[in-house]
């Protein structure tokens, strides 16, 4: 679904001051920073005229290569999102709306046996491919798993997407996951590195107690990043941006959406 804000007053100068979690040795904080980055293509904008969209919205769905909405220099990283009945629906939609802001080519695939895949609050979702048609030998520069019950028990007894994300911890790429996933999934299958820390939804964390939880809101441990819940889910996905992209495109993805200062 694409929106198509207007906005009525305008603004000569759009200034933003963000803060988001940064990592610092393997666990997320939070110190300020000022930032006024050059627009993310693709994204809405303030401008002189106020609001600003561009217009190119097309996303054919017979390619699976070009359903990023922002353009970004070179390759666009790859991500694959999959989603099942009772994913969590803000987690999802979040994670796939801000990478896709960011200009990754995000495929949304789904582990049922049709595409469109009722979340754990009844939204529906369409996704961009059947979790089956994902090749092996397709490479993603992230593995982004949303949470929700039983969502991620959707997620962890698909067997070809295990193989996937063990595939991605194997080859040293990014993998994360949020909620119930870090949990149910990830510690289940054993994807968490020993040692390594994390988080997961409260209701979860004593399932983790072994692998080093913790309670900060995002975990950045190595190549897996791991957060809370719905609440986390815009730092969760900003996380993901700034390791793919880096800092200064977080803080351009971020200054549109108006993620104002906050502190946890």
């Amino acid at each position: 679904m694409t929106l198509r804000p207007t906005v009525a007053a305008s603004a000569t100068r759009l200034s933003t001051r963000v803060f988001c979690h940064l990592a610092q040795g393997g666990i997320v904080r939070g110190p300020a920073f000022k930032s006024q980055p050059q627009q993310a293509a693709g994204a809405s904008y303030f401008t002189s005229k106020g609001f600003s969209t561009p217009s190119n919205r097309s996303h054919p769905r017979e390619s699976i290569r070009t359903m990023a909405t922002g353009a970004a220099a070179g390759p666009a990283k790859r991500v694959l999102v999959p989603i099942g009945t009772g994913s969590e629906d803000m987690e999802a939609v979040i994670v796939i709306d801000v990478l896709r802001r960011a200009g990754a080519e995000v495929v949304v695939a789904s582990v049922e046996d049709s595409l469109e895949v009722k979340c754990s609050r009844g939204i529906k979702l369409v996704a961009d491919v059947l979790m089956k048609n994902v090749a092996s030998s397709e490479t993603f520069d992230l593995i982004a798993l949303p949470g929700g019950m039983p969502g991620a028990e959707r997620l962890r007894d698909c067997a070809h997407l295990a193989s996937l994300v063990a595939a991605q911890k194997g080859a040293g790429r990014l993998y994360a996951a949020i909620c119930a996933t870090p949990a149910v999934f990830l510690e289940a299958q054993g994807l968490i590195p020993a040692g390594a820390k994390a988080t997961a939804h409260p209701a979860f964390s004593d399932k983790l107690r072994e692998q080093g939880a913790v309670s900060q809101r995002v975990v950045v441990d190595g190549t897996l990043t791991t957060s809370r819940g719905p609440g986390t889910a815009f730092e969760f996905a900003l996380s993901l941006v700034k390791q793919l992209y880096g800092e200064e495109k977080m803080a351009a993805v971020a200054g549109p959406m108006v993620m104002y200062p906050f502190s946890v």
